[in-house]
């Protein structure tokens, strides 16, 4: 019969210095923990061992800074590569709820051509 294995996850936050934090995951652990408060990505499942949202949190960072596979983000955390996509799955809908709290576009006309000015003198024709 197969056993369980339970891993003990350890947290990045505590064993990574803040650089090497921001290097893998290209934010710093404040703004980290921050999004997890934020996100609120805890939930209630049928096992006995659901991703802690930390995790959970961490690993769809990872993928997303760094635009590697799944198998590699699952590798990292010890984590399935199912898991690495519902990860990504959840945290960026997630995000996108709270898109409006965080992202604001001029809605005056005006203000609206001197932003897209300024984009174009920074981001010019390509």
């Amino acid at each position: 019969m197969d056993r369980r294995v339970f891993r003990d996850r350890t947290n990045p936050l505590e064993t990574l210095s803040p650089l090497e934090v921001h290097e893998r995951y290209r934010f710093f652990p404040e703004t980290i923990v921050f999004l997890v408060n934020m996100l609120n990505l805890e939930r209630a499942t049928e096992r006995s061992c659901p991703l802690p949202p930390l995790i959970s949190t961490l690993a769809a960072l990872h993928f997303l800074a760094t635009g590697t596979h799944h198998i590699v983000t699952a590798g990292l955390h010890e984590i399935s590569r199912s898991g690495v996509c519902r990860a990504v799955k959840e945290f960026t809908a997630s995000v996108c709820r709270h898109l409006n709290d965080f992202v604001f576009f001029p809605n005056i006309e005006n203000v609206q051509w001197t932003v897209q000015k300024q984009f174009y003198n920074i981001a010019g024709a390509y």
